[in-house]
């Protein structure tokens, strides 16, 4: 959910006007004659996010608070969990009116299809390679992909990630679409370094009420 999350964010943003994104605003539901849809590069709006927080965290450290620390629990060891968490630790030192449909991995793929092609947003995170496929999306629609799947390259006969669209075959259609890797990944690493600094100021703003509250009742009492 938490990856779903992040998407949601990734939408929003892409959904502001072009100034404040930086991304050439396309409507919908224009026909406009394209070869393909925009890339959104997950590593750019990720860098615009921690651009934000840097100024945040400047500013809270300014104003004479401690500086925000990150604790990350990790089991195992999982390669990819160690690479998360390397991402993750790399970012802290650089420091509206719509219908949602859900459908899950074992809707059939008929009836996946009459929601996806209606829809302006299509959000996968199933965790099925090639599950969304141009005929079942829409021209102009957003497409975000947040599924990860570790699939054997045909042609180097290596292993390489992919997500839940088939990549090259939507980008013809789509008006925008993000890759893997490259796309909700980096956004999700980001927006913990935010949610890092939204948590300090609230533990602050609780801590102060703790301290205020004996003050007060020092004041009744006399």
């Amino acid at each position: 959910m938490a990856a779903v999350s992040i998407a949601s964010t990734l939408a929003i943003r892409l959904l502001r006007p072009a100034r404040s994104c930086r991304l050439r605003h396309r409507p919908f539901h224009l026909s406009v004659v394209r070869d393909e849809a925009v890339i959104i590069s997950g590593r750019k709006l990720a860098q615009q996010i921690k651009q934000e927080v840097r100024q945040e965290v400047e500013e809270w450290v300014a104003s004479g608070n401690k500086r925000p620390h990150l604790s990350v629990v990790l089991v195992g060891e999982n390669p990819a969990s160690h690479s998360y968490v390397l991402n993750k630790t790399r970012a802290a030192a650089e420091v509206g009116d719509a219908t949602v449909t859900i459908s899950h991995r074992y809707t059939p793929k008929e009836q996946l299809k009459k929601h996806t092609v209606l829809a302006d947003i299509v959000i996968s995170a199933a965790g099925i390679p090639n599950l969304i496929t141009a005929d079942m999306i829409k021209e102009g629609a957003a497409v975000i992909d947040v599924g990860i799947n570790r699939v054997q390259d045909p042609i180097t006969a290596k292993p390489k990630l992919v997500g839940d669209v088939d990549f090259e075959g939507v980008r013809k259609k789509a008006g925008y679409i993000t890759p893997v890797p490259g796309g909700v990944g980096p956004m999700t690493v980001a927006m913990l370094m935010k949610n890092t600094i939204i948590a300090a100021k609230k533990v602050l703003r609780l801590e102060e009420r703790e301290v205020v509250k004996p003050k007060e009742r020092g004041v009744a009492s006399n």
